[in-house]
């Protein structure tokens, strides 16, 4: 079974990743990486920068010689930046939104992509785009921002973050075939609503149960 490091910008990715490791993959060794003032320079710059992907693959190097074999960010933000490192490193470097990125392809149609940061929106929707280009599948692909959301949700008041999102949702279930949702923090607003109408994608558990097959060889 081969060690993976988990990357997190944020210590509120950390306890939810620790159980659905403990979850899905209790056997496998974990190192997580945590550096928060990351992500707040990300959106700060409007995306990554040439010194914030510096540091980037100094955690890559850093998991190298831990003796990891993959490394994996929790962060879509910065996903294009881990790939974009494949060249220095032979570990295997992989994103939390992988495997639910292949499914929305999979099921095709028409992809409405959900966030509540531009920095987050922004790197999904080109790597869903290039994904569904590799797949030679004619899809749709509909971006939805809703930054009102994630104000709120720095202030502290989840109920105006649930409503907005739960509005985007419902606009989406309208004129999709399946939503994806770009960040983990909305995944709770769809329990709060009823059974959608069409499939409502989320990174986290599918990424971690990537994370097991490519831990055990089988992907």
């Amino acid at each position: 079974m081969k060690k993976v490091a988990l990357f997190h910008t944020s210590a509120a990715t950390l306890q939810m990743m620790q159980q659905l490791i403990g979850d899905v993959m209790p056997q496998t060794e974990v190192m997580h990486l945590v550096e928060e003032s990351m992500i707040k320079e990300v959106m700060k710059a409007g995306g990554v920068t040439p010194a914030i992907g510096a540091r980037i693959a100094g955690y890559i190097q850093i998991a190298e010689k831990a003796g990891c074999d993959i490394f994996m960010t929790a962060c879509s933000s910065i996903g294009g930046a881990v790939e974009q490192c494949q060249f220095m490193t032979p570990l295997r470097l992989a994103r939390i939104d992988c495997a639910m990125v292949d499914e929305a392809i999979a099921r095709g149609g028409r992809i409405a992509v959900l966030a509540t940061v531009a920095t987050t929106l922004k790197p999904t929707l080109a790597y869903v785009e290039r994904k569904a280009q590799e797949s030679g599948n004619a899809l749709t692909i509909t971006p939805m921002l809703m930054e009102e959301a994630f104000h709120s949700l720095l202030k502290g008041d989840m109920a105006t973050h649930d409503a907005v999102v739960a509005e985007g949702l419902k606009k989406a279930f309208a004129d999709s075939d399946v939503v994806m949702l770009a960040q983990a923090s909305m995944a709770r607003v769809v329990q709060q609503l009823p059974a959608p109408p069409v499939p409502v994608l989320t990174s986290p558990e599918s990424g971690i149960r990537w994370l097991k097959k490519a831990a055990d060889g089988e992907v």
